[in-house]
């Protein structure tokens, strides 16, 4: 979990547009959850809550998924299936008879190669169930923003 601080650029049928200020890090690219991408302003839609105004500065809490699983995904998962297909290779005799160590790199290849497709799709679901971000707190003084000021850079 994230806490952001953010201008609120907009708010229309419930939802408020909130740009955030900062440079991005390895965290803010795993998230997902902005709309743009590098050293730029973000763009947030969140939930907007009662008495919110464009120009409010707010306080945001944004769900990441565990850098841990993502490091044992795409690190050790790797790795011990290659291993585990270079094992089950020397127990297949009917593939490459004659060349056991082509037979173990091959295997080990193909359980590498699935062991990253398993990683990108698991990926792939754990961003679709991440909690949307939430307004934690609202300040109340504006920072003069305006509707049409916001109109022009989205």
């Amino acid at each position: 979990m994230k806490i952001e601080e953010g201008v609120v650029r907009s708010v229309t049928d419930g939802k408020a547009v909130v740009e955030i200020n900062n440079i991005s890090s390895e965290e803010c690219a795993r998230c997902g959850v902005c709309i743009s991408a590098g050293d730029t302003t973000r763009l947030l839609h969140v939930e907007s809550v009662p008495g919110l105004e464009a120009g409010n500065k707010v306080t945001l809490k944004i769900d990441s998924p565990s850098l841990y699983k993502g490091i044992s995904l795409l690190f050790f998962l790797p790795v011990v299936s290659f291993i585990i297909g270079c094992i089950v290779a020397t127990k297949i005799d009917f593939i490459l008879p004659a060349a056991a160590n082509a037979r173990m790199g091959l295997m080990g290849l193909l359980f590498f190669l699935m062991s990253l497709g398993l990683a990108a799709m698991y990926d792939r679901s754990t961003k679709k169930n991440l909690l949307p971000p939430e307004i934690l707190s609202v300040e109340n003084g504006r920072y003069d923003v305006t509707e049409d000021e916001y109109a022009e850079g989205y």
